[in-house]
């Protein structure tokens, strides 16, 4: 696998992060796409992808094909992708209020969906007739120029938001806790989040810890005991409480998770190969 990425221009921060580009061959036909704190535009470079919905409304035969490109808001639960034969692409991570740089339309109308990137960024699109052969920086130019050109003259997000949220991907703490050090309620800082980021900031704290412990799970050496290990580096109440959590937000339980995230590597903490669909 090829990886690459870099830092957004600082033109471009804090709305967006970073600029990525992966090209390779699946490590196998399916994978898990676990939820994170941070939202994707994608522009894919090879054939088409399709996604299957976990709750398996409309099973296999409804799954929704995606091409050219694509928006995936912030995630409750994975998704699961049929790759194509060859992974080319290359993408933007964007911040929970990052979207509201570019478009007027409700961040909320995108959270747990994926949707064609042209009913966000017009245009984006036709970057694939220039990028066909890219290598990493002639394709990271192309998307932050697209990207510059994109963003509302002027816009800001509200400073209490961009705090909230760099805090919640950083450390668990109790929102309550988080509002008092902003200086506002728990409940007007819950409308600011809904606002500029299109979720609660009690859900996109759920989310970020359950990243969190994704991460440092995958790195765990061989042999591990999931309960005792994954415990001690979340900030779960319990056992029963963990695995309720690895269930809802990734379909499996900490032991299968481990089992097939250490057969691959630390590198698919978030994007874990399956051979067939499981939810």
């Amino acid at each position: 696998m090829f990886y690459e990425e870099c830092p957004a221009p600082p033109n471009l921060q804090p709305f967006v992060t970073r600029l990525w580009f992966v090209r390779a061959k699946p490590q196998a036909r399916y994978e898990k796409i676990l939820p994170g704190p941070e939202a994707h535009l994608i522009l894919n470079l090879s054939d088409p992808y399709r996604l299957i919905s976990p709750d398996g409304k409309g099973g296999e035969a409804g799954a929704t094909e995606v091409s050219a490109g694509f928006y995936a808001g912030l995630q409750r639960s994975y998704l699961i992708s049929e790759n194509p034969d060859r992974l080319f692409n290359v993408g933007a991570r964007l911040t929970p209020y990052g979207l509201a740089a570019f478009t007027n339309q409700p961040p909320s109308k995108f959270q747990n969906r994926v949707v064609d990137a042209e009913s966000v960024f017009p245009g984006f699109t036709e970057l694939r007739s220039q990028l066909g052969d890219a290598e990493p920086g002639q394709a990271f130019e192309a998307l932050a120029t697209f990207l510059q050109h994109q963003i509302r003259p002027g816009y800001s997000a509200d400073p209490r938001a961009v705090t909230a949220v760099e805090t919640l991907a950083r450390e668990d703490l109790e929102i309550s806790v988080l509002a008092a050090e902003l200086g506002i309620s728990t409940s007007t800082l819950e409308r600011i989040m809904m606002r500029e980021c299109g979720t609660t900031a009690k859900a996109y704290s759920d989310v970020c810890r359950f990243n969190r412990i994704v991460t440092q799970a995958a790195a765990l050496p061989k042999g591990s005991v999931p309960g005792r290990e994954l415990l001690h580096l979340a900030d779960y109440y319990d056992q029963p409480h963990l695995i309720r959590a690895f269930r809802r937000f990734s379909g499996f339980t900490p032991t299968q998770y481990l089992q097939v995230v250490q057969s691959y590597g630390a590198e698919y903490a978030t994007f874990v190969p399956l051979e067939e669909v499981t939810r």
